[in-house]
């Protein structure tokens, strides 16, 4: 997914569902508050990263002839706290641990790329007319994300580096649904980017095997807080 449709995506989605909950009676304009309330919240689910199906990957290394090698994805865990200015706006940082992934043949030491991803987001939330206690939100923000292999699957794989490291534009969507003033339950997909520039090849203009997108699907626990 590009940059472009991340930010059309987002722009569209906060649009139809503000509309859509202001038709049905559920979304109210709130003046912006003079204090707000802050909010932690942990998540864990499962995290799809396609390196079984990538060309490159599969070419270069091991992903599709070891077992048990979360090439296709795997768990994933993270947490983040936030800011709620009012009702409808927060600021959120995060961080999510992503899918470890086995780079070398069925027959070899394993040798694992490990990466990782911390977020700063917007966050835009809307109470849901026909879900009682839900809000739906939408979080639009930017990812930095880090993958590392070690220098046995460096040396095998052929590439310059050992570590990969980039910024680029994330999204999450969700619901929120609230046990009481204190605790909710959360139910969360996000998007982390990949990079086509990940580990680049020491062969001249040979390209780079690249790290692939990450799909995040998680549940998690929320408890909001006043200082």
């Amino acid at each position: 997914m590009s940059v472009k449709k991340i930010l059309l995506l987002g722009a569209a989605s906060i649009a139809a569902v503000s509309a859509t909950a202001a038709v049905a009676g559920g979304y109210t304009h709130e003046p912006m508050s003079s204090g707000g309330s802050y909010y932690l919240e942990g998540h864990a689910g499962y995290a799809r990263q396609n390196y079984l199906d990538n060309v490159r990957w599969r070419a270069s290394s091991g992903v599709n002839t070891n077992s048990a090698n979360n090439a296709s994805g795997g768990f994933s865990g993270g947490f983040d706290a936030g800011y709620n200015f009012n009702r409808n706006y927060a600021l959120e940082l995060g961080w999510f641990y992503l899918p470890t992934v086995n780079t070398m043949t069925g027959s070899a030491v394993p040798a694992y790329l490990k990466s990782w991803a911390a977020y700063l987001a917007g966050k835009f939330m809307v109470p849901m007319a026909w879900m009682q206690d839900t809000d739906w939100f939408f979080k639009l923000g930017v990812a930095y994300r880090s993958a590392t292999i070690p220098a046995a699957a460096q040396s095998s794989l052929a590439v310059t580096s050992g570590n990969s490291t980039y910024w680029h534009p994330m999204f999450a969507t969700g619901l929120d649904y609230s046990f009481s003033d204190m605790f909710s339950g959360v139910a969360q997909y996000a998007y982390f980017m990949g990079s086509d520039k990940s580990f680049k090849f020491i062969a001249v203009n040979s390209g780079a095997l690249g790290t692939m997108a990450a799909n995040v699907f998680t549940l998690g626990l929320a408890y909001k807080f006043t200082v």
